[in-house]
């Protein structure tokens, strides 16, 4: 922290220098003194940030050093050489470079840092995208074409501005969703600037000679002062790391929201067209195609986010939560619609297990839960297709089955449960089991069923035997 106040006040003052001195004077090396004081912050963030996180600050480091040797070259064209602006000159190529590296570090930090966020994400990007097309067309398109720009500046404009709102807008998506993410706050500053800065110089320009607006290059300036303190803030290593995953729904809400915004740059250029006003159809029809992949995608997540709530909520209310297996409200709806469907050789065998007691007062309920997931594993195992296992409650367990053969099966499958020795909370344990068996009869209800195998149940515990199975059939 001493390092980044020292940093921040030394870059304000220069910064403040730079916009407070009047243009005709020679301000170069103040303008080199911010961009060069930017590389040494960002290896500083390199050494900092963990390994495996560091590509962010490699391509920042690439844009600074392509960006310092643009604005070297741009000023000796101006200095040297006599030129009024560096335009189209190959130092705009480095420095066009150099915003593409930012750019792309700031994509990886919104890959990185938002991947447990997509939504939100997406919803800024839409968001940015949309209010850039308006930008577009109420300011940069009526400005670009005062300034008789070609229509491959006016693409180059568009698309630069663009790109950078919406990484812009998805980069103060996360800055709003990090706890504690006050090195990506200030990298979203930066690239906030950088865009500010963008269309100033669109919009800022002398017409007799092309060039930007000189303050425009104290908005850069404050940029590249943002970029270092970011890189020298003590939380630049988690900036790349996946921040908190929030809550995301679909509301009635939220799909007007991303409807309005869907349809706001449309709405915007049309009207701009009815009352006579410049438009660029084809770069809105662009950004319009741009938000309709993105809309879809957002709705298809939201909506796939639902129908898996809607599973976890409908796990929940049919599934033991200790064992998994289907509750009693599930095996009372399957045995009731199998009763009403087809009830000819359907059996119910209700268990209940023999010394399950005497485990839990010695064990405790640790072992207990144990002895019931083993329970539970060993009746599942080998499940034949149309029978089901269900935990009724406590210690008991009823199991649905079909088929001439079917209860002997399953109670040879029981048997073999009450002579293994099972492991609950590191000790060994026996029990028995107590099995009351009921088959289906004509105008049977689900009560009369199960009542009846809970009865039978009763009279097996009667000559009940640990390590044993005790069946009587009702």
């Amino acid at each position: 922290m001493p390092l980044l106040r020292v940093y921040a006040a030394v870059m304000a003052l220069v910064v403040a220098l730079y916009a407070l001195l009047p243009a005709h004077q020679n301000r170069s090396g103040l303008f080199v003194l911010v961009t060069l004081g930017v590389v040494p912050a960002v290896v500083v963030a390199l050494r900092r940030a963990p390994a495996g996180w560091r590509l962010a600050w490699w391509l920042l480091l690439t844009a600074m050093v392509l960006y310092n040797t643009g604005d070297i070259m741009w000023l000796y064209l101006v200095l040297v050489d006599g030129r009024s602006t560096g335009d189209g000159s190959v130092a705009e190529y480095f420095l066009t470079t150099g915003s593409v590296m930012v750019l792309g570090a700031a994509l990886v930090v919104v890959v990185q840092r938002g991947r447990r966020d997509i939504g939100g994400i997406i919803d800024s990007v839409i968001t940015a995208v949309a209010l850039t097309g308006i930008l577009w067309d109420a300011l940069l398109l009526p400005a670009l074409s005062h300034q008789g720009a070609t229509t491959g500046r006016e693409v180059a404009v568009f698309v630069n501005v663009l790109v950078m709102a919406g990484t812009l807008g998805a980069l103060v998506r996360i800055s709003i969703a990090s706890a504690g993410g006050a090195a990506v706050r200030l990298l979203t500053v930066a690239v906030g600037l950088s865009v500010i800065a963008n269309v100033a110089g669109a919009l800022a320009v002398d017409p007799a000679t092309g060039a930007r607006a000189d303050w425009t290059n104290a908005v850069y300036l404050a940029a590249y002062s943002f970029l270092g303190a970011a890189a020298l803030h003590p939380s630049v290593a988690s900036v790349t790391r996946p921040g908190e995953a929030p809550v995301d729904d679909l509301s009635a809400g939220r799909l007007a929201y991303l409807g309005t915004v869907l349809a706001l740059s449309p709405l915007v250029g049309g009207g701009r067209v009815i009352f006579g006003l410049p438009t660029d159809g084809v770069l809105i029809a662009i950004s319009s195609a741009a938000l309709i992949p993105l809309v879809m995608v957002r709705i298809a997540r939201l909506a796939d986010a639902r129908r898996h709530a809607e599973q976890a909520l409908h796990r929940m209310a049919n599934s033991d939560p200790l064992t998994g297996l289907p509750n009693r409200a599930a095996c009372v709806d399957m045995l009731t619609g199998a009763l009403e469907t087809d009830p000819a050789g359907l059996a119910v065998l209700f268990c209940d297990l023999d010394g399950f007691k005497p485990v839990n007062d010695r064990l405790g309920h640790a072992a207990s839960d144990d002895l019931l997931i083993a329970v539970a594993d060993h009746l599942r195992a080998d499940l034949r297709e149309g029978d089901l296992v269900s935990r009724f409650g406590g210690d008991e367990f009823v199991i649905i089955t079909r088929g001439d053969d079917a209860v002997d099966v399953i109670a040879d499958r029981i048997r073999s449960l009450a002579a293994r020795t099972l492991v609950a909370a590191g000790a060994e344990v026996r029990i028995g089991v107590s099995v009351g068996v009921a088959h289906a009869r004509p105008g049977d209800t689900t009560d009369d069923i199960l009542t009846r195998a809970d009865m039978a149940m009763y009279e097996a515990k009667k000559s009940k035997t640990i390590g044993a199975l005790s069946l009587a059939v009702a």
